[in-house]
């Protein structure tokens, strides 16, 4: 049975009561720990995974690495520091706090730079992109390779605009991928299908299929600088920093 993803409910979420469904280790020695429920974010769409712990009582597994498989479960890896668990024990989930805001505020950056895109009435159709801490970037394809100094600029400028009005709560939407283009620019053709379907709403109009954290308010993000801003092959690439983070 697919894990109940918590986290996808509401901004922030860093706790949850679950129930253990099974705990096994992995060929090459990794101890793995299954639950009904969790707020571990697993790596995917460019953003890192949590890490946190597991607790019933006394005893703590510490978890160090989340992967979500093919059938939509959740797969905590780690130690146990205490103790073990089996199935059917209720447990306590806590993300690592400090961890999940830098990846969310990087990961919210990378959206909010899709919204200043958007406003600026740029064609650029959203790519790949990543979250990380060492690397931070969205891609965009286009037909057109050209992009200067000045273009750089409007985004660092809208950026700053939307930061600064952004003080208001983002919305979540759970809907079919077929209905999604009601709120959306672009749909992804690659939309995971192990999970929820979902969309985050940025001030109401700007809507975003996506399956990772988010900020509760634009403003949660901090400043964010574009760094760097190249084209290559009708792909563009933007490079960029979240004040405090990286």
């Amino acid at each position: 049975m697919a894990t109940k993803l918590v986290y996808l409910e509401e901004c922030n979420v860093i706790r949850t009561k679950a129930v253990v469904t099974k705990v096994y280790d992995t060929e090459d020695g990794q101890r793995v720990v299954e639950l009904d429920q969790t707020c571990f974010y697993p790596r995917g769409g460019g953003q890192d995974w949590d890490t946190g712990k597991i607790t019933a009582g006394d005893v703590r597994f510490d978890v160090i690495m989340v992967r979500l498989d093919e059938s939509g479960v959740v797969q905590h890896y780690g130690t146990f520091a205490s103790g073990l668990l089996t199935q059917g024990d209720a447990v306590e989930c806590e993300v690592d706090a400090s961890r999940r805001q830098v990846n969310t505020r990087l990961h919210s950056a990378g959206h909010l730079i899709d919204m200043a895109v958007e406003r600026l009435g740029l064609t650029w159709v959203p790519g790949k992109g990543a979250h990380y801490p060492h690397m931070s970037f969205v891609e965009y394809q286009t037909g057109d390779d050209i992009v200067d100094e000045t273009v750089k600029q409007s985004i660092q400028k809208k950026l700053d605009e939307l930061i600064v009005q952004g003080d208001y709560e983002n919305k979540i939407l759970f809907i079919p991928v077929s209905e999604m283009s009601r709120y959306c620019r672009h749909i992804p053709n690659n939309i995971p299908t192990n999970k929820p379907a979902r969309i985050v709403l940025y001030a109401d109009t700007f809507g975003i299929p996506c399956g990772g954290t988010h900020v509760r308010r634009v403003r949660d993000i901090g400043k964010i600088e574009v760094s760097k801003i190249k084209s290559k092959k009708g792909i563009i690439k933007v490079s960029y920093r979240v004040e405090g983070v990286n």
